[in-house]
């Protein structure tokens, strides 16, 4: 399993790492980082970033989910995101 960890406002957060069925590194972060990093609404002028940095974050990010699925053994974890992404994932 490879991951990517991701230091914000004084946390880590790991993500973990797959690959597309294009070849490309996909990073999958927990939902947590997600609320830190955008914590306002997408009405905000900012869409609700935290910072520029938390920006930055984001860009960097495929997708989110819970904890439980970050967790899960790389089989599971590939079926479990391609419910959601199934163009991406083989």
């Amino acid at each position: 399993m490879k991951t990517k960890e991701y230091q914000f406002d004084g946390s880590i957060y790991v993500c973990r790492i797959v690959q597309a069925n294009d070849g490309e590194e996909l990073v999958i972060a927990p939902t947590a980082l997600l609320d830190v990093i955008q914590p306002g609404s997408f009405e905000d002028e900012n869409e609700g970033f935290a910072n520029k940095e938390a920006e930055y974050i984001y860009d960097e990010i495929f997708f989110f989910t819970d904890a439980e699925t970050l967790a899960l053994p790389e089989e599971q974890f590939i079926e479990e995101l391609k419910k959601d992404n199934s163009e991406w994932l083989e």
